[in-house]
């Protein structure tokens, strides 16, 4: 399982002090543009997974301003996706320093620790991040914290984080299948339907919820239902473990 990062281009806060002069006030303003303008250079460049440019942009950045906590959780993802798992941590870590208040690096931040297996620490960061109510991002740290969870099978902390994931966003699709696969765990399948209808309304689907909707359909003798998520098993996901896990509950039947 994954957990989502945040690429988002974040608006620099103009700084300076009331008693410095016009000319310095107006070279602090030119440089907080050019640093704002590099940063959406960078942006841009690695949605594009272009990174060498995104690194030659954000590089620029830091030369006008090395304390930037932007520029650093930037560069803490470029690495990321590079595989560069060292740097990366050490930027995320250098963007937290900076402003342990940057939630969108604290989310990004336990994210990488997601995927490095390292669970424990994913967690810590996360229900830290999930603490700022101001943050707008709230309802996939809660996601993201859910998944975590699930990996320490902390399984009520997960169905709690997932319930509020939803809450702060209907249309949260991720926390949708996750609470649609816990509630069919439990054995609360009209629930289970219903999430798994509100995942499908906004996400196209996976061999996860596909191989999900054959179960709930086989639950609820939809037959018709069945056969054509089965369909799509086979010829979108034919060589996923779901559609295996489908084919030996043929064989089972």
């Amino acid at each position: 399982m994954k957990i989502s990062l945040l690429i988002m281009v974040t608006m620099l806060l103009l700084s300076g002090c009331v008693t410095q002069s016009q000319q310095s006030g107006r070279q602090v303003a030119n440089d907080d543009d050019r640093v704002q303008a590099l940063v959406e250079l960078g942006v841009g460049y690695i949605r594009n997974q272009q990174y060498p440019r995104a690194k030659e942009n954000l590089s620029k950045a830091l030369k006008i301003d090395p304390d930037s906590p932007i520029v650093h959780n930037l560069f803490g993802l470029v690495f990321q996706l590079e595989g560069e798992v060292d740097s990366a941590d050490d930027f995320f870590r250098r963007s937290l320093k900076l402003d342990p208040s940057f939630s969108m690096a604290r989310n990004n931040y336990g994210a990488f620790l997601f995927e490095q297996g390292r669970y424990i620490e994913a967690v810590e960061q996360l229900e830290l991040c999930a603490e700022d109510r101001l943050y707008g991002s709230r309802a996939q740290v809660f996601e993201n914290l859910a998944v975590s969870y699930l990996k320490l099978d902390r399984v009520a902390e997960a169905d709690a984080a997932l319930v509020r994931s939803l809450q702060l966003n209907p249309g949260q699709a991720r926390a949708a299948l996750e609470l649609a696969v816990l509630r069919f765990d439990q054995q609360s399948y009209l629930e289970a339907r219903q999430l798994l209808s509100r995942h499908g309304r906004v996400k196209q689907p996976s061999a996860r919820s596909l191989w999900l909707g054959i179960q709930l359909a086989r639950i609820f003798n939809k037959s018709d239902d069945e056969a054509s998520q089965a369909l799509a098993l086979k010829n979108i996901f034919p060589t996923s473990q779901e559609y295996q896990l489908y084919q030996d509950s043929i064989r089972n039947l």
